[in-house]
C-alpha cells in the first residue's frame, strides 16, 4: 500500500498492480486448462457467453458509476483548494485599505496561515483530525480584523466584505479537511474486486482451440479491470499517491503575496 502511495509516477505504480494481477489470472487459466478438456468447456459456452454478458453488463455499470463518484468527489477537493487560495488572496488585498498597523498584521498572520499549510499540514492530509495550530492562527486573524479602527466610510466596506471573506475561509478550510476523510467504503471495495474476480474468472468457463489467444483476451481483460480499480483507488485518495493533488494554488498565492508587498 505505501510503495503505490510513495511511487514518483502513476505508471510504476499501475504497473505493480495490473503486472501481478495479469500473472495471476493467466497461472489460474493454465490451471484449468490443464484439468480440464476442451471438449468439457465446450459444453458451457452456450450458457457461460449469456452468464458473461449479464455479469459484463452489471459490473460496468457498477465501475461506471463509481469511477464518476471518485472523479467528482476529486474535482470538488481541487475547486475547495482553489477558492481557499482565492478568498486567502482576496483577504490580502483588501488588508491594504486598513490602517498600517492593521494592514500588516493581517497580512502577516496571513501568510504565516499560508506556510503553516504548505510546509507541515499539506503532508498530514491522511490524519483523519482537526489540525488545532492552524486554529490558532486563524484565531490570531480573526483578532486582527478586530483591532481595526474603522476610522471612515469607505473602511467599514471592506472591513465588512473580509469579514465574510473570513467565513468562507473558514467554510473553504474544513472542507478541505473533510475531503481528505471521504473514502468508499469496505462494502462498496468488496463490490468492486469480486466483480472484477468474478467477471475475470469467467474466461475460465470457454475452451478454444488456440490457447494463445485465449490467454491473450484473459490478460487484456484483466489488466483493463485492474487499472480501472487502481484509478479508482488513486482518485478515492485525493492528497496521496502519484495522481494527488497538490498546494499548487496555495503556492502561487504565497508568490502573490510577494509581489503585492513589493508594489
Amino acid at each position: 500500500m505505501n510503495l503505490l502511495f510513495e511511487s514518483p509516477s502513476w505508471i510504476f505504480s499501475s504497473v505493480l498492480v495490473v503486472v501481478p494481477s495479469i500473472l495471476l489470472c493467466l497461472t489460474a487459466l493454465w490451471l484449468v486448462r490443464k484439468n480440464v478438456s476442451t471438449e468439457t468447456l465446450r459444453k458451457n459456452h452456450d450458457v457461460a457467453g449469456f452468464t458473461f454478458s449479464i455479469i459484463g453488463v452489471l459490473y460496468s455499470v457498477i465501475l461506471g458509476f463509481t469511477v464518476i463518484n471518485v472523479q467528482e468527489r476529486y474535482n470538488n477537493a481541487r475547486e475547495t483548494i482553489h477558492k481557499e487560495a482565492m478568498v486567502l488572496a482576496d483577504l490580502y488585498r483588501d488588508a491594504d485599505f486598513f490602517p498600517p498597523d492593521s494592514r500588516d498584521a493581517i497580512r502577516l498572520d496571513l501568510k504565516d496561515y499560508v506556510n503553516y499549510v504548505l510546509k507541515e499540514e499539506w503532508s498530514l492530509h491522511q490524519e483523519k483530525m482537526i489540525r488545532f495550530k492552524a486554529q490558532k492562527i486563524l484565531a490570531r486573524i480573526w483578532n486582527d480584523y478586530y483591532q481595526v479602527d474603522l476610522g471612515n466610510e469607505r473602511s467599514k466596506i471592506w472591513y465588512e466584505q473580509s469579514i465574510a471573506k473570513l467565513d468562507d475561509l473558514m467554510n473553504v478550510r474544513l472542507a478541505r479537511e473533510f475531503s481528505t476523510w471521504e473514502h468508499l467504503g469496505s462494502m462498496m471495495w468488496s463490490l468492486l474486486i469480486l466483480g472484477a474476480l468474478i467477471t475475470t474468472c469467467f474466461m475460465f468457463f470457454f475452451g478454444l482451440e488456440n490457447h494463445r489467444m485465449q490467454m491473450l483476451m484473459t490478460s487484456l481483460l484483466a489488466g483493463y479491470l485492474s487499472f480501472m480499480l487502481y484509478l479508482v483507488f488513486s482518485l478515492d485518495h485525493v492528497f496521496q499517491g502519484p495522481e494527488r493533488i497538490k498546494p499548487v494554488a496555495l503556492e502561487q498565492v504565497l508568490l502573490l503575496f510577494k509581489q503585492w508587498d513589493a508594489s
